[in-house]
């Protein structure tokens, strides 16, 4: 009876330890690479195979550094929810491959979260239809990336549709490019801006796309474009810059700074009332359809710095400001 007795107490012992163990616990730091494997902790010392399995270890807000030349989604989209960064601090392809018809890496993160992108290369081999899709969060960040060859009818290399209150986007220092829609539509549902910086946005069917016709009229939608090239844009009716906005809808203002529209259809395009595009020490040339489109009550204006010469007939009139 005393040997049962000490037997059953030992027992309990155990399982009051075991159930008192703690969870695995989520890394501030994780790391995925080419010879990882996603039933490790995504450690510097086991890292996991795949971006997505290093989400799920990661606490929000942390970081998930990538270690060597890959691909790191595995055919399926990467679907962010938190707040996090993820970072190519090497030299090396850091490979997101779209599956077919689908996306690379979609964003449906809470109001406040920021998301921050470097050193990506998205290449949807003509088969992807979106590069990064934002659809929630408080901040996207894309810097360094390299996003191409979305053909799925539209493709899209950066598709941000925010439906937070706020949002915002910035984009620097990255080549978007043989898109067959929009290399970057930025058409949020809330108040939002964005900001573009050395930016290549090339041989897309539209270059970079400002839209408040998805927003209330109480919002704003606010972009600013500096040191960027647009060129080769030539969907038919596409433009290396656009602003729209449609009656009762939220105005929509883009505007480009030390920039180049080149080879385009159109250089400049605005439609809609409340849609404007102001243009500063920038050069529009050899836009076979015109340097610029006006329609429908919209505004593009010049500070009358600006070269713009070389291009079709344009359409509407340009609009002269004057330096504060």
């Amino acid at each position: 009876m005393k040997h049962r007795t000490i037997i059953l107490f030992i027992g309990f012992a155990v399982t009051s330890l075991l159930s008192a163990a703690p969870a695995q616990a989520q890394n501030q730091h994780s790391f995925v690479a080419s010879f990882g494997n996603d039933a490790n902790a995504c450690t510097l010392a086991a890292p996991c195979r795949h971006l997505q399995a290093a989400l799920t270890a990661t606490i929000a807000g942390g970081e998930i550094a990538i270690l060597d030349t890959a691909g790191y989604n595995g055919g399926t989209t990467v679907i962010i929810t938190q707040a996090v960064s993820i970072v190519n601090p090497g030299g090396f392809e850091a490979a997101i491959a779209p599956p077919s018809g689908g996306i690379g890496i979609e964003i449906d993160a809470g109001a406040n979260d920021a998301v921050s992108l470097r050193g990506l290369s998205i290449d949807g081999a003509g088969v992807g239809h979106t590069g990064i899709k934002f659809i929630s969060g408080g901040s996207l960040t894309v810097e360094n990336c390299v996003i191409r060859h979305m053909a799925f009818p539209p493709g899209t290399g950066i598709f941000f549709a925010s439906t937070t209150a706020t949002s915002t986007l910035t984009v620097s220092n990255s080549v978007v490019a043989d898109n067959s829609g929009e290399g970057i539509f930025f058409g949020p549902f809330g108040s939002a801006t964005a900001v573009f910086n050395r930016v290549e946005v090339n041989n897309n069917g539209n270059g970079i796309f400002v839209g408040g016709q998805s927003s209330a009229p109480t919002n704003t939608i606010n972009a600013t474009v500096f040191d960027s090239v647009v060129a080769g844009n030539n969907a038919p009716g596409g433009a290396g810059f656009t602003s729209f906005t449609q009656s009762g809808q939220a105005p929509a203002s883009l505007t480009v700074v030390h920039s180049v529209a080149a080879n385009n259809l159109y250089g400049v395009a605005a439609n809609g009332a409340g849609a404007t595009v102001r243009l500063a020490n920038s050069a529009v040339t050899g836009n076979t359809g015109g340097g610029w489109l006006v329609g429908n009550g919209s505004v593009v204006a010049s500070y009358g710095d600006n070269y713009i010469d070389g291009n079709g007939a344009n359409m509407g009139s340009l609009t002269s400001i004057s330096k504060q």
